[in-house]
């Protein structure tokens, strides 16, 4: 039965999640340091005492870094929104779950389980920056992967633990948010996406046989699972009994 606040296109397991906010303490926190570093500068010429000059020049140098941490997250904000549209774009018969806080690891561990009867795929989120050097982008890259691979095999283990019948094979994507890639990049096992590629991946991972179900007689669960109301059914079993779970530490 869908509940309210759902949204037309895919189904999702426990309430969908809501695209970040806008910064707005961190615009108020440069306003208040530059209108700082001005009263201290007028200070300086005021008084004639120099370390008035100090402190103006650390106000600015501070309303530079939160600008910067203020750019960050719009950017972040922009593709997680832009992300969420995606999924909500893909409809029937794909159903998406948020990952609990508990199972969702550190770093760029697993976000969202995109779940279908005959496919599989574990989102993480990746913010790189677009100016970070190769050697810097591939060391957090690999980082990164390594994260959604160990924190994917455990919320996997679980979900077949629990009786979900997901597929065979998990497809693992990693959404870089900050850094352009030229369309779905296979790399070490895992995907690497903007946002607005998640279409074309899921065209070009099913075409490519990746995800295949198993055969329903080695699953040992009836047909009815394998079918997505079925599999919705058991997902959200899962999803009620592990959310309210704490992270580890």
């Amino acid at each position: 039965m869908p509940r309210k606040g759902d949204h037309h296109g895919v189904h999702w397991v426990g309430p969908r999640p809501q695209p970040p906010s806008l910064p707005w303490a961190w615009a108020v926190a440069c306003l208040v340091l530059g209108l700082g570093a001005g009263t201290f500068f007028r200070l300086r010429q005021m008084t004639g005492i120099n370390v008035m000059e100090m402190f103006g020049f650390w106000c600015l140098v501070g309303a530079g870094l939160v600008a910067a941490r203020f750019f960050t997250l719009l950017q972040v904000g922009d593709a997680r929104a832009r992300l969420l549209a995606a999924l909500d774009a893909l409809g029937e018969p794909w159903t998406a779950m948020a990952v609990p806080p508990a199972w969702a690891g550190r770093g760029s561990g697993p976000e969202y389980l995109l779940l279908r009867p005959d496919a599989a795929f574990l989102i993480g989120r990746c913010d790189l920056s677009a100016s970070a050097r190769p050697r810097k982008a591939r060391r957090v890259l690999v980082r990164a992967a390594n994260d959604l691979a160990r924190g994917g095999d455990r919320l996997v283990g679980a979900l077949r633990a629990a009786g979900v019948p997901v597929p065979g094979r998990v497809e693992r994507v990693l959404v870089l948010t900050r850094r352009r890639v030229d369309g779905p990049v296979l790399d070490d096992g895992v995907w690497q996406v903007n946002p607005e590629h998640l279409r074309s991946l899921l065209r070009q991972a099913r075409a490519t046989g990746h995800g295949l179900l198993p055969d329903v007689k080695d699953l040992g669960r009836p047909a009815t699972d394998l079918t997505p109301d079925g599999l919705r059914h058991r997902l959200q079993a899962w999803w009620d009994a592990h959310q309210a779970e704490r992270p580890r530490r």
